[in-house]
């Protein structure tokens, strides 16, 4: 080998032991930032509130905020996704783990599907949900007056879609077909995530409506986060999630037990049949 080809190689090995050093480097001092959690949730469960929520309680902690969701909407078409599109987002997240999911220094949410791959449990999990029955009666007004379409063709499919079956079935019979086809196996899922979680609390939406600073603290607490209190009082007052207009806000009215002005008696009897396991699980009183 020429004395050119022999400094060539050695540059070549330095480079490839440099980068190997600063990746080994970069790994140990990612150990340092502190354990990643998952934050599971659903729809109609103050969702608009989740990243005003930790914008400001990450404020000068060493977590960073990341919402994949949220960013294959804002790419629409960019992203390009199979019917039915969630259970192919969810797949790809979950084969795709090595690149998208860290160990430490992350807060991924708001996670509105069951997502598992190997290493998930030594996340913290944090499960933030509103009764199921509240849930099915927001999201049948949401699907057909206030939510926006989606920019992804496929997903704005399947959602005109829903919502023509919204306004075909009618609320009762909506609640009920989705209690069995939507309610039931997500939190099903989601209770055998916590299940087999290292680490997890649990936050009802009651909370959040009732107490915001107290549901506020409680996730601070289990981040083992500090905010400032001036910066607790400014979230609890853009909480606010009691309102009075109904039907064409996409906020709504954020109660909790509308589901017992809205649903008829007999279809809220089913429904408490049809979740009663559910209802028991995530300590939701019949």
């Amino acid at each position: 080998m020429s004395n050119f080809g022999t400094v060539r190689f050695k540059i070549k090995k330095e480079l490839k032991s440099f980068g190997l050093q600063r990746k080994l480097t970069n790994v140990l001092h990612s150990q340092k930032a502190p354990q990643s959690a998952i934050f599971y949730t659903i729809y109609k469960c103050a969702s608009t509130f989740v990243e005003k929520l930790f914008d400001v309680i990450l404020k000068n902690s060493s977590y960073e905020f990341v919402d994949y969701a949220g960013a294959v909407e804002r790419m629409g078409d960019r992203f390009t996704l199979e019917s039915p599109a969630e259970l192919y987002l969810q797949n790809f997240l979950e084969q795709e783990y090595c690149d998208l999911y860290s160990r430490h220094g992350k807060i991924y949410g708001p996670q509105r599907f069951p997502l598992d791959f190997p290493g998930r449990v030594h996340f913290k999990h944090i499960f933030f949900l509103r009764d199921p029955r509240d849930v099915l009666v927001s999201d049948y007004f949401s699907q057909i007056y206030t939510h926006p379409e989606p920019r992804n063709t496929v997903s704005r499919n399947e959602f005109l879609s829903i919502k023509k079956a919204a306004q075909e079935l009618g609320i009762d019979k909506y609640a009920l077909k989705y209690a069995e086809e939507w309610i039931l196996p997500l939190y099903d899922q989601y209770r055998q995530l916590r299940e087999t979680s290292e680490s997890h609390i649990y936050l009802k939406y009651d909370l959040f409506a009732e107490n915001t600073p107290e549901f506020i603290k409680r996730i601070s607490d289990y981040l083992e986060l500090n905010p400032a209190i001036k910066d607790i009082e400014i979230l609890t007052k853009e909480a606010n999630p009691v309102q009075k207009t109904e039907i064409m806000k996409h906020k709504r009215s954020g109660k909790t037990g509308q589901y017992l002005e809205k649903l008829q008696s007999d279809t809220v009897e089913k429904l408490n049949r049809i979740l009663s396991g559910t209802l028991a699980d995530w300590e939701f009183t019949i």
